[in-house]
């Protein structure tokens, strides 16, 4: 019933202003990505790309964190605050496993994810975005890490001498958000730092969750041709996670936390240089990104984690013509030095009593890779190319001997797919990728020496385009196969990883998006997909033909709003879950949900500062059910769909430009 009444709402957005004068149609060509490491148009990318501009980001409501943009993404799954506050990203794309380190996330083209892979959303700048680029394959630029894909989020640059603009937002669950924003270009600089400070107690008790986060990015335009940019981001918080529940206690009462709350510490700083030089069409790249990492948790045994990461890479974009075809070839050349100590103790009274685990993991990585992009025609387009990865790495036990092992492996991961433009109405695409992920990405304490590298191979093929000047739409179908698929074992944090012998996952995708000229606009995407076990037997059991754990089969997203000068940005927004199973056995059954969302903003830009309201609120039916689980039925581990939330703000807009 919740489907079909969101599937009358998408009807309406598609069919609703037909009434429209036609104009002429926009092209894909006009938009350009980089999330490539090359800057390409759309029409040029054999996959489906997903991009939203900074109006689609507007016109969306205000968000606390970059994850709740990301749910509008076709074929892009990222349970609800999965561990009870916003601190962990959990991702999955086109049926991969929900998991931390699934995919990798850019700033501004530099990596943001941690030293092992883990992904904190709330690190992501936020308060003035450009674009967001999103790729749901694996991918042969990035590899090991981007296994699942990439979100390259990019950050506005204003072409003024100065703007600012400061923020507060206040809400349910006494949450409180502070931000301000300094962005400008004066003479060869520009400049931009985004701040922001929040606080906020869970929805269930004893749960809360107070990040600090900064991020800055510094340019000097050298000449003409070359620049050198500086990236820094530092963020800092103290929670703590809510039990989860059994469905007796979750029915009971969804925000109690039996038996308290775990918590958690996080200190996380990255520097990057990045180097840029023009050479007529070709253009050089190199960059340097380090990290340091610490976090710490209470979570049944003390945790406490210490990572640090150096991360060197160079690019070349060669851009030369082959007779009458136009031709743009990147070679790249990257390599990882990355150190993990992990220590474990027993606690009594509230404090640490014995250490029982002490290790110092260390990994190096290399990898050489090459693509190229060949326009044959004008219309016709066919990139290729691969990746060759390798990796060595070696833990040793300080506490416990049998903790000391050594690992190494290599892959080569090909690519190869084409685009190819019938008219300005439909731009065909298909593409086959492939990618690696080495064990060094898993957490210190779930570590398994026998953990082999997980692989995956991707198929897709769509079409995309407009039907006319103020509706788009894309359409693929894709196909996933993963070999030595990495599953947890168990719950607990120290449960090890273990390989699945091989999954599949078929599905396909839809989107249409919306925005006339009389103020109406919105957007629609609609995911299908299937993720099976393949070939995978444990403890004798025989898993084939089962549905791969906490992956909903459908997936639907609808956004509705009116924008007019005087009266203001209305949106209404519905997100839909299908069923999942939360275990393996498919015994545990998720029941699918409907939460809907709601926004307004008005904003004065005449007035100096100028001013913007906002209001905006999630799961106004106040939806009670699990969004996220493990376990067996009768002996459940569930994290409720967060409650209903209402919070507002207000904006301030300052433009120091001279008159």
């Amino acid at each position: 019933m919740k489907i079909m009444i969101v599937g009358a709402l998408a009807a309406s957005l598609a069919f609703g202003p037909a009434y429209a004068q036609e104009e002429q149609p926009k092209k894909l060509e006009k938009m350009v990505v980089s999330a490539a490491k090359m800057e390409t148009s759309v029409d040029k990318t054999p996959t489906n790309i997903t991009v939203f501009t900074r109006e689609e980001i507007e016109q969306m409501p205000k968000t606390t964190t970059i994850n709740e943009l990301l749910r509008q993404v076709p074929g892009l799954y990222i349970p609800q605050y999965q561990s009870g506050v916003a601190n962990d990203g959990v991702y999955s794309a086109r049926g991969a496993e929900p998991s931390t380190t699934g995919l990798r996330f850019l700033v501004n083209g530099i990596e943001f994810n941690k030293g092992n892979g883990y992904t904190v959303p709330t690190r992501i700048p936020i308060n003035d975005i450009e674009r967001i680029e999103v790729i749901k394959t694996a991918s042969a630029e990035y590899g090991d890490q981007a296994i699942g894909g990439l979100i390259n989020v990019v950050t506005r640059v204003s072409n003024k001498p100065l703007e600012a603009k400061a923020g507060v937002s206040v809400g349910d669950f006494n949450y409180e958000n502070y931000y301000t924003v300094i962005n400008g270009t004066r003479n060869k600089w520009e400049y931009f730092v985004d701040m922001s400070f929040s606080n906020s107690e869970g929805y269930q008790d004893e749960a809360y969750y107070d990040p600090e986060n900064f991020y800055t990015r510094l340019a000097y335009n050298i000449d003409e041709t070359s620049v050198c940019e500086f990236h820094g981001s530092h963020m800092a918080s103290k929670g703590a996670w809510p039990k989860s529940l059994t469905q007796a206690q979750l029915d009971e009462d969804p925000t109690q936390s039996p038996g308290g709350s775990n918590e958690f510490e996080n200190d996380y700083n990255l520097a990057a240089l990045a180097y840029k030089k023009k050479f007529g069409d070709d253009e050089l790249q190199v960059k340097v990104i380090g990290k340091d990492e610490w976090v710490w948790m209470d979570y049944g045994l003390d945790f406490e984690f210490d990572e640090w990461e150096i991360f060197p890479s160079v690019t070349y974009n060669l851009r030369h013509s082959i007779g009458s075809m136009k031709n743009s070839i990147l070679f790249g050349v990257e390599g990882r030095k990355h150190e993990l100590t992990t220590q474990l103790w027993t606690r009594k009274n509230n404090a640490k009593f014995k250490k029982t685990k002490h290790t110092l993991r260390e990994d190096t990585s290399f990898a050489l890779y090459i693509v190229d992009q060949c326009s044959i025609t004008e219309d016709l387009t066919v990139t290729f190319g691969g990746r060759y990865d390798s990796f060595e790495q070696e833990q040793t036990g300080r506490v416990n001997p049998a903790n000391s092992v050594d690992q190494s492996d290599e892959a080569f991961s090909p690519k190869i797919g084409a685009t190819y433009t019938i008219n300005q109405y439909a731009n065909l695409f298909a593409g086959f990728n492939s990618g690696f992920k080495s064990p060094a990405r898993v957490p210190g304490a779930a570590y398994s020496a026998d953990l082999d590298p997980e692989r995956t191979l991707s198929y897709e093929a769509g079409v995309r385009g407009f039907f006319n000047s103020w509706l788009s739409y894309t359409f693929c179908g894709f196909l996933n196969q993963y070999k030595d698929k990495w599953v947890k074992t168990g719950t607990a944090a120290t449960d090890p990883y273990a390989n699945s012998g091989s999954t599949e996952t078929l599905g396909f995708e839809v989107s249409l998006q919306a925005d006339h000229s009389c103020g109406l606009f919105g957007h629609v995407n609609y995911t299908w997909q299937e993720p099976e076990y393949d070939e995978f037997t444990e403890a004798g059991v025989v898993y084939d033909g089962k549905r791969f754990p906490k992956i909903p089969e459908q997936m639907l997203g609808v956004l509705l709003g009116y924008e007019n000068k005087t009266a203001g940005q209305f949106s209404v927004t519905w997100d839909y879950v299908g069923e999942r199973y939360f275990d393996q056995d498919n015994t545990l059954l998720g029941e699918d949900y409907l939460l809907v969302g709601a926004g307004y903003e008005k904003s004065f830009d005449n007035w100096q500062p100028g001013l913007s309201i906002f209001l905006s609120a999630s799961n106004l039916t106040d939806e009670n059910t699990a969004v996220y689980g493990s376990g067996t039925p009768g002996a459940e581990s569930l994290v409720p769909v967060y409650g209903r939330r209402i919070f507002g703000g207000v904006e301030l807009k300052f433009d120091f430009a001279p008159k």
